[in-house]
Parts: C-alpha cells; sequence; structure tokens
C-alpha cells in the first residue's frame, strides 16, 4: 500500500471515530492528511468506499498475523482467539467508536466488509469442533451463545466511559489483565 493511501486511511479513522460517518469531512480529511482531495477520490470512489476502506484495513491489521490457536485443547484455543479479541479491541479504541457510530445511524455497510465475521466464525468453528469432541457442551443455539461471549468483550470496551469507574484505581492494564482472566473464567464454566 503506498504511503499516500496509508495516510488517508489513518487520517480518515480518526476523522470518522470522532465525528461519525455524517460528520466526517472528505475536505478535512485532506487537510489533515496533508493531501489533495483529488488524491483521495483517486484512491476510493466515494465517502462511504473510504469509510468501508477503513474499517477493513482496521481488521486486516488486527489479522496479519493469523490467529493459529496453539492450545492442546478447545479451550485452550478458545481463550487464545477470545485474548485476540480484547487485545484488538483494546489497541484499537476508533474501531468500536466507528462499529458503534454504524450501528447507531443504521449504516447498512455490514455486507461491504471483509472480515466482520472474522472472531465470531473463529469462536463458532472451535465451539462446533469442542462439541463434535465432547470438550464442549451442546447448547441450543449457539449462534446466540457465541455472540454473547463476545458481546462480553465487545461491551466493555464500548462502555469504557461508564464503566470503567467500577474498577477503581488500578492500570488500563491491570483491567485488561482482568478481562482476560474473567474471559478464561467465562469459557471454563460456560462451556465445558
Amino acid at each position: 500500500m503506498s504511503q499516500g493511501k496509508e495516510k488517508i486511511l489513518q487520517t480518515a479513522l480518526q476523522e470518522f471515530a470522532e465525528k461519525g460517518y455524517d460528520g466526517a469531512r472528505i475536505d478535512t480529511i485532506a487537510k489533515m492528511a496533508d493531501v489533495n482531495k483529488a488524491l483521495i477520490y483517486y484512491h476510493f470512489k466515494s465517502k462511504e468506499e473510504l469509510f468501508t476502506a477503513v474499517i477493513n484495513d482496521l481488521f486486516e491489521k488486527a489479522l496479519s498475523a493469523p490467529i493459529e490457536p496453539t492450545g492442546k485443547s478447545i479451550q485452550e484455543n478458545l481463550i487464545q482467539v477470545m485474548e485476540h479479541f480484547i487485545d484488538f479491541l483494546h489497541y484499537n479504541p476508533y474501531f468500536v467508536k466507528i462499529m458503534d457510530q454504524s450501528v447507531a445511524q443504521d449504516r447498512d455497510i455490514f455486507h461491504q466488509l471483509h472480515h466482520q465475521n472474522y472472531f465470531f466464525e473463529t469462536v463458532m468453528g472451535l465451539y462446533q469442533l469442542g462439541v463434535q469432541t465432547g470438550e464442549c457442551r451442546k447448547v441450543d443455539h449457539p449462534e446466540d451463545f457465541v455472540v454473547s461471549l463476545l458481546g462480553a468483550v465487545y461491551f466493555y470496551f464500548s462502555h469504557h466511559k461508564a464503566i470503567r469507574k467500577f474498577y477503581g484505581d488500578i492500570s488500563e492494564e491491570e483491567v485488561i489483565s482482568l478481562r482476560k482472566k474473567t474471559m478464561k473464567d467465562m469459557i471454563s464454566r460456560l462451556l465445558v
């Protein structure tokens, strides 16, 4: 990817996250990225295409090193994937803002995203394998179960400002460590 295109994507990420799709302006993105507006339209045909490219770029960076669970059990592999999801959300705070705004604005972009289902599909695949091998108990609605697991992680990051006060004076790194420990406990108690 060219440096100009990368700079546009990073600047657009910030603009969309801070102002939402409707509030973001191509003129502002061009000025902040120190590029000509025509260069933006050279790489992206429309504001919508740029918006979608920003989200896809986030996923591609998060998944640039494929998640290859190395655990000896389904439980260990599920925990590794969920820890990766926690890290992804922790290190990509703009992602949560953009996704929340897209849902709130009822933007129908989700069919245009390349990797949006990656974590869902990976966790679901591990769960289904676990049911086959007897390592996971069978639930009536596995889709809802997987969404609930992922949602338990996502909720902390999407409601960070409201929830953070419940953790007291511990550092954000300690909170992330605690979230990972809690997710391990949830997987151990609920699945196995």
